[in-house]
């Protein structure tokens, strides 16, 4: 991983605002052509043509993580208004694993869930945020993707953990910022959405190394009342 150079100019706030509302109108409609298409080739293919369906699968499964990168870089420069709630995050976490699984069948996850875990957050934006990131993670992962979600005392954590090569300090803080890597800019975006939405309500997040290498991702949120 290197860092990426800075041979983008920095736009006034406003403008990068407008040019990514405007990709996300012209490209997103483009890219929900493309999704939409696939979908149907794919409904279409014969029995038995099993690898002319991996590969529109596939395309379909870019189309969509294109367009998720488009919305959430319009949420980073434009932050919605959100509205805190009593979230329970076993529910809010399953439609991130369900999709997980849908998009990357190949990829394992290995789940430990605890119940009746509620925390303050915007319910939307947070299954959003988890949704993404997951899906960032899963996304150049080669062997099973853990997830955790665990209670101790008066904290909620929500652990990822992708296994892998064994990531840097220096490469951790690339990591924080969207766009520092050429290689991880989809999870660093997944990154920053993440935690815009888990600090709202009061929660933190942080990144290390994995106990077998890779990178583990950690959201941590104080236990209200259900």
């Amino acid at each position: 991983m290197t860092p990426h150079a800075d041979i983008t100019p920095q736009p006034e706030t406003g403008t990068a605002q407008r040019v990514a509302r405007l990709l996300r109108h012209e490209v997103g409609d483009l890219l929900q052509s493309v999704y939409s298409t696939v979908a149907l080739l794919i409904d279409r293919l014969r029995e038995g043509m099993a690898q002319e369906r991996r590969l529109l699968s596939d395309l379909k499964c870019r189309a969509e993580v294109c367009r998720d990168e488009l919305d959430v870089t319009v949420d980073l420069l434009s932050p919605p208004g959100m509205t805190p709630g009593k979230v329970e995050l076993q529910a809010a976490l399953a439609p991130a694993i369900q999709q997980a699984r849908r998009r990357y069948p190949g990829v394992p996850l290995v789940l430990e869930i605890d119940s009746g875990l509620t925390v303050n957050a915007d319910v939307r934006a947070l299954i959003g945020a988890l949704t993404f990131l997951l899906a960032a993670l899963c996304h150049a992962a080669r062997k099973p993707v853990k997830v955790r979600l665990t209670r101790d005392g008066e904290t909620a954590c929500c652990a990822f953990e992708r296994e892998g090569v064994p990531v840097s300090d220096e490469q951790l803080t690339w990591l924080e910022r969207p766009f520092a890597t050429t290689q991880q800019a989809l999870l660093g975006l997944a990154l920053a959405n993440t935690r815009r939405v888990v600090e709202f309500g009061g929660g933190s997040l942080s990144l290390s190394g994995g106990a077998d290498g890779g990178l583990c991702v950690r959201l941590l949120f104080p236990v209200i009342g259900a």
